[in-house]
C-alpha cells in the first residue's frame, strides 16, 4: 500500500545522517512506519548502494551487532527478496558462513518488528564511504512545477538549439530563453539537516568530513540570466566559481535596492538578504572582493557627497566661530554631519555599527571576507551586534542610546545585506551555540565552497584583472540606482503571479514536510527563512534585469512583477543550496543536544555518551562491559539503563537483562 509519507531513507542518510545520538535514533524511530512506494525501486537502490560496498570490498558486518542491524534492516526494507544481498554482504568478512549466515537472516525476517529499517543499512554504507548522493541521484523522481530545473544547454553559456522535448518533461518557453523541467539529469539529492554525534576534533577533520556540495550555474540557461548577472558569471570558467560571482553580485545588490518592497507572508519586505560563504584555507576566493565593482561606483558617490558635506560643514563652522560673542548669541552653530558609507564595517563595537548604519539613512551592505574581525567583535560585550542582525534581517526596529552628546538614534526600517566568507574551523566559533539557537544562523544563505588540492595555472591568458572586467557592469548599476532613488518612496512593488505563487508553496510545502517531519521542530526557521531568500533573489533578479532598460520602470508606477525566467533562477539556486545548509548545519553549526526525561530533567553529559556507545539491541552484560571500557562504575551504569528506560523512555526492556533501543 502507498504511503502517504513521502519518506527515502536513501536521501535521508545520504543527507549526512550516519549517527548514532539519541535524537538520530528518535529520528529512525519517526520512520518506523515507512514503506516504500515503489518496491522494485527501493530493491534496485539498495542494490546499487550493496555493488558499490562489494566493489569497495567494505565489510559492514564484521561485529554481531552490525551483522543482526543488517538483517533486521534488509528484512524489513527487502522482505524476502533481500536475502542474497544479504549473504553478499556479510560474505565480505572472514567470519562468513552460509549456513550461520542463512539461520541468522531467516530470523530476522520472522522478527522484524519495523525499529530497524533500511536507513540503518544506507547510514552503514555512508561510514563505509559510499557516497549516497551519487546513488540516489540516479533514482530521483520528477518533482512539481518549480523542482529541479535542468537547462537544455550542455554548458552555463551555450546556446542550445536541440530542444526536443523529453517524455513526461515540461518545456518553457518565454521570448529569449527556454529550459525544461527534466524527469532526470543533473540535478542533485536533497535530504534531512542532520547532527553528527561528535564534532571533529580539528578544523582538517572537519574539511576533510563534509561532503561536495552541489552547483546551480550549470543548471539553468544562461540566456535567461538578467544580461549583467549573465556577464558576471561568464567571467568564471568554473561551475563552483561562477555560483559564487552570482550570489556574491546578488547580494551586494539587495544592499543597494532600499526602495523596492513586496508584501510576503503579510509583512513589508526588502531585497537584502544575508549570505555565508565557507571554503577551506587556499580555496580560491579572490573573485569575491572583485564582485565588490558592481557597487563601487555608488559607494563613491556617496562618499564625495559625505565629503562635499564635510567641506562645507568646515567652511560654515569657521565662519560660525569668526563671530563676536554677540553675534553668536543669534546664530546657529553649524552640526558636523555624520560620517556616510554604504559598506557597514563590522570590525567597530555595537553602537559603532548601529550608527553608521544609521547615519546612512537605515539602508547598508556588510562584506568581510576574513570572519576573525567579525568573531572576536561578537565576542565583547560592547561589540555584540547580533541582535541588530537579527533585527535588520526582517526590517524590524533598531534602537540605541549614548550617554556622550545625549544621543538617542531610532532606525524604524533597517534594510541590511551581509556576505561574510569564513573556514569550516572558524563557523562554530562565529556562530556559536546561542547564535544558533538565538536565530542569527539561520538568517544566513549557505554555500559550502570545496577546497582545491591540485596547482592551477596562475598564468592563465587573461587580458585584465577581474575587477577591470567587472567595472562596467558597475557603472550600469550605478544608472540603475540612479533610477531607483528617483523614485517616490514605496511607489516599487514587486509580485509574484498567480502561478508562480502556486508553484512557489508548491515546492517550498513538500521541502519543509520532508525536513520537519524527520527532524523536529529544529529545522523549522531554517527552511521557512530559506524560502524568504529565495523570494528576495527573485526580487534582486528582477530589478537587475530593468539595468540598460529604458524606461527602467513603468512612469505609471506598475508592479514589478517576476518573469518566469527570473522565478526559476531563484527557485533553482535554493533548490541547491538547501543541501549546503545541510552540509553546514550537520557538520558545522554547532548545536545543544538536549534530552530531556518526563519530568523535564536534562540528561547529562556522561549519560549521552554511554547512552550512544550502547547498540541498538543489547544484553546486561554487554552494557556493563561497555560501561567498564568508559570507566564507568557498574553500578552507575545500571542506574542509567534505569534512567533510559523509566525517565527518558528511550529504552525498553524486552525480558530480563534484554534491552531494545526505541
Amino acid at each position: 500500500m502507498k504511503n502517504n509519507n513521502s519518506f527515502d531513507p536513501l536521501a535521508w542518510a545520504a543527507a549526512g545522517n550516519g549517527t548514532n545520538t539519541a535524537k538520530s535514533v528518535n529520528a529512525q524511530a519517526n520512520t518506523t512506519a515507512w514503506q516504500a512506494d515503489d518496491p522494485d525501486i527501493e530493491r534496485d537502490k539498495a542494490l546499487a548502494v550493496g555493488n558499490e560496498l562489494i566493489a569497495r570490498g567494505a565489510n559492514i558486518a564484521e561485529s554481531y551487532d552490525d551483522y543482526l542491524r543488517l538483517g533486521f534492516a534488509l528484512a524489513h526494507g527487502l522482505g524476502a527478496g533481500g536475502g542474497n544481498l544479504y549473504h553478499r554482504l556479510c560474505a565480505q568478512s572472514s567470519k562468513y558462513n552460509e549456513r550461520d549466515c542463512e539461520a541468522k537472516w531467516q530470523h530476522c525476517l520472522r522478527t522484524s518488528d519495523g525499529r530497524i529499517t533500511l536507513a540503518t543499512y544506507y547510514q552503514m554504507a555512508s561510514r563505509a564511504g559510499v557516497d549516497l548522493s551519487a546513488v540516489s541521484q540516479k533514482f530521483r523522481p520528477l518533482r512539481p512545477f518549480g523542482h529541479d530545473s535542468t537547462s537544455q544547454g550542455r554548458d552555463v553559456g551555450e546556446n542550445n538549439t536541440n530542444k526536443t522535448q523529453l517524455t513526461d518533461n515540461q518545456l518553457i518557453n518565454n521570448n529569449d530563453y527556454t529550459f525544461t523541467l527534466s524527469k532526470v539529469g543533473d540535478a542533485h539529492t536533497r535530504g534531512r539537516m542532520a547532527e553528527v554525534a561528535e564534532a571533529p576534533s580539528s578544523a582538517v577533520e572537519q574539511q576533510a568530513s563534509i561532503p561536495a556540495g552541489p552547483t546551480f550555474s550549470d543548471k539553468f540557461n544562461a540566456n535567461a540570466l538578467p544580461p549583467l548577472v549573465r556577464e558576471a558569471m561568464m567571467t568564471q570558467s568554473t561551475a563552483e566559481g561562477r555560483d559564487m560571482v552570482v550570489l556574491a553580485m546578488l547580494n551586494l545588490a539587495s544592499g543597494f535596492m532600499h526602495n523596492v518592497k513586496a508584501i510576503y507572508d503579510k509583512r513589508v519586505v526588502y531585497p537584502p538578504f544575508y549570505l555565508f560563504v565557507v571554503a577551506p584555507s587556499g580555496a580560491d576566493k579572490g573573485m569575491l572582493p572583485a564582485c565588490l565593482s558592481l557597487v563601487e561606483p555608488v559607494v563613491s558617490e556617496i562618499r564625495r557627497r559625505n565629503e562635499a558635506e564635510h567641506i562645507k560643514y568646515k567652511e560654515e563652522k569657521a565662519q560660525y566661530e569668526a563671530l563676536s560673542r554677540s553675534q553668536r548669541a543669534s546664530a546657529v552653530e553649524p552640526d558636523e554631519p555624520p560620517y556616510r558609507s554604504a559598506i557597514i564595517s563590522v570590525n567597530a563595537s555595537a553602537t559603532a555599527f548601529y550608527q553608521d548604519l544609521a547615519a546612512n539613512d537605515g539602508w547598508g551592505a556588510v562584506f568581510e571576507t576574513e570572519a576573525d574581525n567579525m568573531t572576536q567583535t561578537l565576542k565583547q560585550d560592547y561589540g555584540d551586534y547580533s541582535s541588530g542582525l537579527r533585527k535588520a534581517f526582517h526590517h524590524e526596529p533598531i534602537e540605541y542610546s549614548r550617554r556622550k552628546d545625549n544621543e538617542h538614534v531610532y532606525i524604524a526600517e533597517p534594510k541590511l545585506s551581509a556576505l561574510i566568507t569564513c573556514t569550516p574551523g572558524q563557523v562554530p566559533q562565529l556562530l556559536s551555540p546561542q547564535n544558533t539557537e538565538n536565530g542569527l544562523a539561520n538568517r544566513f544563505l549557505f554555500y559550502l565552497q570545496q577546497g582545491r588540492h591540485h596547482w592551477r595555472n596562475v598564468f592563465e591568458d587573461c587580458d585584465r584583472p577581474l575587477h577591470e572586467q567587472l567595472a562596467p557592469l558597475g557603472r550600469l548599476f550605478l544608472s540603475l540606482y540612479h533610477e531607483m532613488e528617483a523614485k517616490e518612496p514605496g511607489k516599487l512593488v514587486f509580485t509574484f503571479n498567480e502561478e508562480q505563487k502556486r508553484s512557489f508553496n508548491a515546492f517550498f510545502s513538500p521541502l519543509y514536510n520532508e525536513h520537519i517531519g524527520l527532524f523536529g521542530d529544529d529545522l523549522d526557521a531554517f527552511v521557512k527563512r530559506l524560502g524568504l531568500i529565495t523570494f528576495r533573489l527573485a526580487m534582486v533578479l528582477t530589478v537587475l534585469r530593468r539595468a540598460g532598460q529604458q524606461p527602467c520602470f513603468s512612469p505609471l508606477d506598475e508592479p514589478l512583477v517576476c518573469s518566469d525566467a527570473d522565478y526559476q533562477t531563484a527557485i533553482t539556486i535554493a533548490d541547491c543550496l538547501i543541501n549546503h545548509t545541510v552540509q553546514v548545519y550537520s557538520h558545522l553549526l554547532p548545536h545543544r543536544q538536549l534530552i530531556m526525561s518526563n519530568s523535564g530533567r536534562v540528561m547529562t553529559q556522561p549519560e549521552q555518551a554511554f547512552w550512544q556507545a550502547l547498540p541498538n539491541e543489547f544484553w546486561a552484560a554487554e552494557y556493563i562491559a561497555i560501561a567498564q571500557s568508559m570507566d564507568i562504575p557498574e553500578r552507575t551504569a545500571r542506574r542509567y539503563v534505569g534512567n533510559f528506560v523509566k525517565d527518558f523512555c528511550l529504552l525498553q526492556r524486552v525480558t530480563q537483562g534484554h534491552y531494545v533501543k526505541k
